[in-house]
Order: structure tokens, then sequence, then C-alpha cells
């Protein structure tokens, strides 16, 4: 659908064609209508699908420039604040009244304060930030008329709920848009607190799936910066966003592929926030090759041109993929997310399958990637206990000894359930008598003996 069809202001027309901007995306079809009409909205869309845009087009065309803060967005990340603070920042060559404030750490509370006394229209904070502030009565939020919570399944996991709170609380019934690629327990019971009647709108169309192609490549133990050569040496990726788990080896990886003359940046929690804001310039500016992340990285962070995605591990919370997979294939394009894996990993990577990955296998052998024809995926572990395996056999032994034929199976599985009930009565009574033996040592302690 084109941007003239949600009857924006001519401002807002003109500035979305001179930044490229033809088409909505198909979260935007759903969201931007009824966010112009001061609905309560939740999104629930995939990573790099235009949420952002969704209630940043509506914000601007229902503004009316009164005095007082009209709009409050609240992001769990300094890097996100940033980032959705230069989006808006795009419109005002067309909105000169536009006066939008980052409130932020890194900034000066005292400056942050005096920030908020002028007249701006538009305040993006992050929660920890903005919670002191808020403290301050004579802050004027009664004019505020729209509320966002920008990647809600953060804001829960960071515990910033809380702090949340406060906001609500300081505000006079506002329009409130939430945002999140996904939807955690935690999101759901505060916003069954606080919006209980709205519905989750979300996009079902997957078009970010027919857009990345996922390669699961088997290392096979191989050394972690060695895959990483290799990996680099046959792929030649135009610009690609490594994941690594740690600090430590978000550290090693970027030591590494410098002392490679590879053309690298590094993005983490390592960073001050100028290093970080001057990493994702240059990130934009076309400095690097390869930028060698945390998952600070993973989370709306926009970075152009991003062709490929590799995980050199899988994020302990498995939804973390997402995030990082959604750093390529943004605007329309195409890209690649690659995962390592080995043995001790195929768990992860059947969580992975599970959640709908269709992937292709590689494997590194003699330094080069080729196709595996023969995935260790999707294989069931299997956990045997020696002990009731082999009275089972026992028992079974008998019978084929005795050369029954008719319901031969049946008789074998009987006996089969038979030994397992026996044994379940059996491990039963182990733990009984293993409890009673504890609380007897602890009775003979207090009485002395």
């Amino acid at each position: 659908m084109k941007f003239e069809s949600f009857n924006l202001k001519p401002e807002i027309i003109k500035a979305l064609h001179a930044l490229g901007y033809e088409d909505a995306t198909n979260i935007q079809d759903i969201a931007i209508p009824k966010i112009l009409k001061r609905e309560n909205v939740i999104v629930k869309s995939e990573t790099g699908s235009g949420k952002t845009h969704s209630f940043l087009i509506p914000i601007l065309n229902n503004l009316t420039f009164e005095k007082g803060i009209e709009a409050l967005i609240i992001v769990p990340t300094n890097e996100l604040a940033i980032q959705t603070y230069d989006f808006f920042k795009e419109f005002k060559d067309y909105f000169p009244s536009l006066a939008i404030k980052l409130i932020i750490n890194g900034v000066g509370l005292k400056k942050g304060e005096q920030q908020l006394k002028t007249n701006s229209q538009i305040i993006i904070a992050t929660p920890t930030r903005l919670s002191y502030i808020l403290e301050d009565k004579s802050i004027n939020l009664e004019n505020c008329k729209t509320l966002v919570l920008d990647e809600a399944d953060m804001l829960a996991e960071t515990g910033f709920f809380s702090d949340i709170e406060k906001v609500f609380n300081k505000l006079n019934q506002p329009q409130v848009v939430v945002l999140s690629a996904t939807i955690s327990q935690s999101v759901r019971d505060f916003l069954k607190k606080n919006l209980p009647n709205d519905l989750i709108i979300e996009d079902n169309t997957n078009s970010l799936k027919n857009k990345i192609t996922h390669y699961f490549i088997n290392t096979k133990h191989i050394d972690l910066l060695e895959s990483i050569d290799i990996f680099l040496k046959n792929v030649n990726p135009y610009l690609l966003f490594i994941f690594a788990n740690t600090k430590k080896e978000v550290n090693d990886i970027y030591l590494f592929l410098k002392k490679n003359k590879y053309k690298v940046g590094t993005i983490s929690g390592e960073l001050s926030l100028r290093e970080r804001k001057a990493m994702l310039r240059r990130a934009n500016n076309n400095d690097f090759q390869i930028l060698v992340c945390s998952d600070l990285a993973a989370r709306g962070i926009d970075v152009n041109d991003v062709s490929d995605v590799l995980s050199v591990n899988i994020p302990n919370n498995i939804e973390y993929y997402f995030h990082r997979a959604g750093r390529t294939a943004r605007n329309g394009k195409e890209g690649n997310s690659y995962v390592f894996y080995n043995h001790d990993s195929v768990d992860k990577i059947n969580q992975l399958i599970n959640l709908g990955i269709e992937p292709k296998y590689l494997k590194i052998t003699n330094k080069e990637l080729a196709i595996d024809q023969k995935p260790e995926t999707g294989k069931k572990k299997i956990y045997v206990n020696t002990e009731l395996e082999k009275e089972i056999n026992k028992a079974t032994a008998r019978i084929k000894t005795k050369n029954v034929k008719p319901n031969y199976k049946k008789k074998v599985r009987v006996e089969a359930e038979k030994v397992k009930r026996k044994y379940k009565r059996k491990m039963i009574k182990k733990e009984i008598r293993k409890e009673l033996d504890k609380k007897f040592r602890s009775e003979g302690r207090k009485n002395g003996r």
C-alpha cells in the first residue's frame, strides 16, 4: 500500500518520498491506520519488518505542537534510543518546529532534566533514566497523548517494567503502543494488567523467513577461531555480523580478525556510548566488512546492507537467534544466517528446527565448506538406564529361549512393562529410604548424637 492512502499530512508524504519510502510494509499497513485513530495497539512482528516507522509516522501526523510533551517513547537500550532519535530527526526539515529530546545513560542527568523543561513534543528515553526524571514534579506530562513501549520483550527481560509502571501512574489515559518481535509471558501479564481489553495485531506474512536463508555448519570441534577463518575464506561476505554469547568471545574474535588484517569493528557493552555510536556510524559508512557483536546489537539496531550473519554459538535465550538473523534481509533485501554447531549443541539446533527454521546443512572439511549429506541434527538422544536395560534384556531373553511364536512381540512387551514397574517401585522405595535416612541424621544432629 502507498503511504498516500493513509491520508497523511503533505509534509510527511514529502519527507517519505525524499527518504526513499514509497510503499508501506505489511505491519505498517495494519498498524498505521489504528495508531492514527489513537487506538491502543500491541504490535507483534518480526525484526526488520518496519515497526519503528509504524509508530513514528502516526505520531508525527497527530502532533498538535501545543505546549508540552505529546509523545513518550521508551526503549530498552541507548543504541535503540539513538537510532529512533535519528529516524525522527530525518523529518526535521519538513517540521521546523519539531523538538525531540533524547534522555539516556551517558547524558548528564541535569542536562536531561533541563531538556525536558524546554518546549519539546517527543521524548525518547531509556526506563532507568526516565524513572529519575519522573521524580521531578516540575515536568508536566498531562498533555502526553501517546506512550510507546518499543522492544517490549527486552524491556521485560531486563526488569524494566517496574519503572514503566511509574510512567503509567504519571500519565492521564494515553494511547499506548507496544511493539515486540516476540510476546513472552511476562509481557502478556503486563499487558493484561494495563491494557486488558486490547488485542495483539500480528504480521503473519512471515516475509523475512522467505528472504533469509539459514545454514547450520557442523564445525566438528574444530577450534573456533580456525572455523571463523575457514568460513570467511569460503564465504567472503560483503558485510557480516558475527555474534557470540560472551564478552570474552567477542573480544577474542575481534582481536583475531584485526590481527589478520580484516576490516573489523566491534559492538559490545565494553564500549562507551560514544564509542558505540562511532562504531555504528562507521558501519553505516561501509568502513567495515565485519562487525563482531554481543547480543546488545541483536535488538533493533539497523545497519545498512548486512549481507550475512554468523552465530558462532546459539544464544542461551533461543529466541535471540531470530533477533540476530534479523540484522540481515532488511528493507526488502535478501540475506544469509549461519550457525556453528557440533555434537554438543545438537539439542539447541533441534530447538531452532522446532521453532520453524528450515536450514541447509554444511560442514567444515579440509578447510572448506561442503554440503553435509548426513547432518547430526534431528536425531533424538536416547538416554539409556543401564541397570534397567539389563533387567529387561534378562527377562525377555527367557521368552526368546522358549521358542514362542504366537503373540511373541506382545509377550516381550508385557514382560518389559512388568520389569519397568518393578524397577520403578524399587526406585521409589530407595528414594523413601534416602529421605528417611536424611531425616534421622538431621534429628540426630539436633539431639547432639
